[in-house]
């Protein structure tokens, strides 16, 4: 709470550069389409899988090893 009440001038700063962006038609069609990609399939897939993996190194055991492995070639 205290960063916020330190920082608060650069986050409202923040909140209206990307609202006033968003009226102007070049960079609204930018920020949806950024949106788009964010939200694909592909990338949410490839963010698990990543997040999966390091997951997975930090652990001792097989058993999550051969999940992973056997999850994996079933989205391949």
């Amino acid at each position: 709470m205290e960063w916020i009440q330190s920082n608060w001038q650069g986050i409202v700063g923040a909140i209206c550069a990307v609202v006033g962006l968003g009226w102007l038609p070049f960079t609204r069609i930018i920020i949806m389409k950024g949106i788009k990609v964010l939200l694909s399939e592909t990338f949410l897939q490839a963010l698990f899988f990543d997040l999966a993996e390091k997951y997975v190194a930090s652990t001792e055991t097989s058993l999550d090893d051969k999940f992973l492995k056997a999850l994996k070639k079933s989205f391949k």
